[in-house]
């Protein structure tokens, strides 16, 4: 079957409203339901205007546009490169929170202070101790 126009989908606003009240009337449909539906479609027609569709202009109520990806064009995302400084204390970081993630939680306060007094190389020498790595 094509897309697009399906068999049935010529009901009037009056025939439209009747149909959901019996949805609701019969608890297939919460009025709940209905808000979502309408925050959904909200948030759809703002991001379309976002995106330069303009909104609702020539459009019928109800209706959400489909959104087009561009065509053959890569989307390019701007890389932060980082100091050898800044890969270092991200390599000891994360060292440091897969250590303290074996201490019990009981016991982590110890090891956070030793971290931000003396340093987390120090730290991380203690936690390793206390595990016996």
């Amino acid at each position: 079957m094509p897309r697009g126009r399906r068999p049935g989908s010529n009901i009037s606003p009056a025939d439209a409203q009747q149909i959901l009240q019996d949805l609701i009337r019969d608890g297939r449909v919460s009025v709940g339901d209905i808000a979502r539906f309408r925050e959904i479609r909200k948030l759809e027609e703002r991001l379309q205007s976002l995106r330069g569709g303009g909104g609702m202009r020539g459009r019928r109520p109800g209706r959400v546009a489909a959104v087009a990806a561009p065509a053959g064009r890569a989307v390019r995302r701007r890389v932060r490169r980082l100091s050898a400084a800044g890969l270092a204390s991200r390599k000891i970081q994360g060292r440091y929170l897969g250590l303290i993630r074996q201490i019990p939680a009981s016991q982590r306060a110890k090891y956070t202070r030793i971290a931000k007094e003396k340093s987390r190389e120090a730290a991380i020498k203690e936690m390793q101790s206390a595990l016996g790595k």
